[in-house]
């Protein structure tokens, strides 16, 4: 199985620390999952392919949104503080 999440952000400097943000928690994976980020200009692209039961990718997905979203807060808070 393979998911794809492909988010649009104001600026490049957002969808590259969102990529920052998120790229520690995919070190080490669990054996039969893969993922892969990049940024293109403003979109953040994610794949994640898994080979394990659908329980896992679904997990997996809610895990790299509920990052996406910390770091979203995060920065939020932090631009707000300047």
């Amino acid at each position: 199985m393979i998911a794809t999440i492909n988010l649009d952000f104001q600026s490049s400097d957002v969808a590259n620390r969102i990529l920052d943000a998120i790229t520690p928690d995919n070190t080490p994976l669990p054996s039969g999952l893969t993922i892969d980020c990049s940024v293109e200009e403003t979109k953040l692209h994610i794949a994640v392919k898994c080979e394990r039961n659908i329980n896992s990718l679904g997990a997996t997905l809610e895990d790299i949104m509920s990052a996406i979203d910390l770091s979203l807060r995060t920065s939020q808070t932090i631009d707000n503080m300047d």
